[in-house]
C-alpha cells in the first residue's frame, strides 16, 4: 500500500473516531421557572428607575442562559416549565423568549420545553412563528422525543406540559419506563417531589416514582431554590429560577450545565445567571451604644454585600434584632424611615447598586426575662402566659381551637390563612415585646 493511501486511510479512521466520540458525547443546559417579565411588587412605586432595572432582570437572566448555550456549544436546552409569570403572558415576554430561541436555532442548538402551572397550554398566546429547533411537550400524555446527532439517536427527552393551571394528579405515573434499547434518557417535568414547603403541590410525586422509570436524568421545575434532590442515578435536579424576584429568593440563582459521555453523566455545574441578587441580613444591637454606631454597622453590611456580589447589583432587607438601649430610639416615629432614606441615597445612580428594600425592627427592650417570670404582678403574668403558650402542648392546642372559628369564617378566610407553630411562636413573641415595652417604659417613668 502506497504511503498516500496509508495517509488517506489514517485520516478516515481518525475522522470516524472523532465522529464516534462526538456522537457519544452530549452536553445540555437545564433551566426552569424563568418567569419572564415578572413584576417586582412594591418597589417600582418607591423608585421608578429601580423598577425599570428590575423589570429587565428576568429577561437579562434568560439572555445569559442563551449566551451560555451558544458559548459552550451545547446540544440542547431544557426548560422545565413556568417560562412566563402568568397564563396571560405579555406580548413583550413572548417576543423576547422567541428571540432567544432563534439565536439557538442559528447556532444549531435544539430546545425542549414543557409548560407548568404559571404558563399552562390553555393560556393566551400571541400568533408568533416558532423556530424549527423548538419542541413543546403536549399536555395529553408524556411525549418521547428523539434527539439526533449526526444521523443517530443520541438521547431521548420524555416530557409533558400542563394543559391547565391546577394539575394535582401525579403526572409521573403517565411516563413510560426506559426500555433496554433506549439511549441516554431525560425526564422533563414541572412538579413537586416529596414535601416541598413554600410551594403548592402541583403534580406531586415521590423520588421513588422517578427512580422506578430508570431514566438517567430528571430535569425538573417548580421549586425556585436550586437543589440536587438525588445525586445518584437518576440525577435529579431543580435548577431554581435564574433570577430571584423577592426577599424570599435570596442567594445565587442560575441554571445547570450537564455533560454526558458514553451514556454516563461526567460533569455538572451550577452557573449563576442573576444580575440582581437578594439578601437578608440580621444586625444585632447588643453592643451598639448609639445611633452613630448603628449607622456604621448598617453601612458596613452594605459595603460587604457590594464587595461580595461579583459585580452584580443587590437588594437587601435589613432586620434589626436583639436587646439594648437603642430599642427605645428605634421606636421613635420616623426614625427608621430617615435611616432608610440615608441608606438609599444615590444608590440607583451607580451601575452596581445595593438597595435597601426594607428595615425591620425586631429588637426588644433590655430586660432579664427570667427575672420577669418570677414577678408576682401583671408584668409577670404576661410573660408566664406567653411562656405557657409556647411550652405547654395542651394549652397551645386549646389556643388553636379557640381560633378555629376565626379562620373558618367566611370573611376570615378572605384575609388570613392558618398559622403553624413556628409562626405562632413568632406572633406570641411580638405580642409579648409590645406589651412589655409599654408596661416597662411606663414603670420606668413612674420611678
Amino acid at each position: 500500500m502506497h504511503n498516500l493511501q496509508v495517509g488517506v486511510l489514517f485520516m478516515k479512521i481518525r475522522q470516524m473516531l472523532a465522529e464516534s466520540d462526538e456522537i457519544s458525547t452530549l452536553s445540555f443546559v437545564h433551566t426552569a421557572d424563568l418567569h419572564l417579565d415578572s413584576p417586582f411588587i412594591g418597589i417600582t412605586g418607591v423608585d421608578p428607575k429601580l423598577g425599570e432595572r428590575l423589570a429587565k432582570a428576568t429577561i437579562q437572566a434568560y439572555e445569559t442562559i442563551i449566551e451560555l448555550c451558544i458559548e459552550r456549544e451545547v446540544d440542547f436546552l431544557l426548560i422545565a416549565g413556568d417560562v412566563y409569570d402568568s397564563a396571560d403572558k405579555s406580548l413583550y415576554a413572548q417576543v423576547r423568549f422567541i428571540e432567544g430561541l432563534r439565536k439557538l436555532n442559528a447556532a444549531g442548538i435544539r430546545a425542549y420545553i414543557c409548560h407548568g402551572n404559571h404558563d399552562p397550554l390553555d393560556g393566551w398566546s400571541a400568533s408568533l412563528q416558532w423556530p424549527e429547533n423548538v419542541h413543546i411537550m403536549g399536555g395529553r400524555s408524556a411525549e418521547v422525543v428523539e434527539f439526533e446527532k449526526m444521523g443517530e439517536t443520541a438521547a431521548l427527552v420524555v416530557g409533558r406540559s400542563y394543559p391547565t393551571q391546577h394539575i394535582m394528579a401525579n403526572l409521573v405515573k403517565n411516563f413510560p419506563g426506559k426500555k433496554e434499547n433506549w439511549p441516554f434518557t431525560i425526564g422533563l417535568l414541572h412538579c413537586s417531589v416529596g414535601n416541598c414547603s413554600g410551594h403548592d403541590p402541583y403534580s406531586p410525586c415521590t423520588l421513588q416514582d422517578l427512580r422506578e422509570l430508570n431514566y438517567d436524568y430528571w430535569a425538573l421545575g417548580h421549586i425556585h431554590t436550586p437543589s440536587v434532590i438525588c445525586k445518584e442515578a437518576p440525577l435529579t435536579i431543580y435548577p431554581g429560577n435564574p433570577q430571584g424576584r423577592h426577599p424570599g429568593e435570596t442567594g445565587a440563582r442560575g441554571c445547570y450545565f450537564v455533560k454526558v459521555t458514553q451514556g454516563e453523566i461526567t460533569f455538572t455545574e451550577f452557573v449563576e445567571t442573576d444580575s440582581i441578587r437578594w439578601h437578608t441580613r440580621d444586625i444585632f444591637i447588643e453592643g451598639l451604644e448609639d445611633e452613630g454606631k448603628l449607622m456604621e454597622s448598617l453601612f458596613s453590611q452594605l459595603e460587604e454585600i457590594r464587595e461580595n456580589s461579583g459585580g452584580r447589583s443587590a437588594i437587601c432587607r435589613l432586620v434589626l434584632r436583639g436587646r439594648g438601649p437603642l430599642h427605645r430610639i428605634l421606636r421613635n416615629e420616623g426614625f427608621l424611615e430617615d435611616i432608610l432614606q440615608l441608606l438609599r441615597e444615590d444608590e440607583i445612580r451607580d451601575q452596581q447598586f445595593v438597595w435597601v428594600e426594607r428595615i425591620e425592627d425586631e429588637t426588644r427592650f433590655p430586660i432579664e426575662r427570667d427575672l420577669l417570670l418570677k414577678r408576682e404582678d401583671f408584668v409577670g403574668d404576661v410573660v408566664k402566659i406567653v411562656e405557657c403558650l409556647k411550652t405547654d402542648e395542651k394549652v397551645r392546642n386549646q389556643f388553636h381551637e379557640s381560633l378555629i372559628s376565626l379562620f373558618n369564617s367566611k370573611n376570615g378566610r378572605k384575609f388570613i390563612s392558618k398559622i403553624d407553630n413556628e409562626e405562632l411562636d413568632s406572633l406570641l413573641q411580638r405580642a409579648e415585646n409590645i406589651l412589655l415595652d409599654a408596661l416597662l417604659i411606663e414603670e420606668k417613668n413612674e420611678n
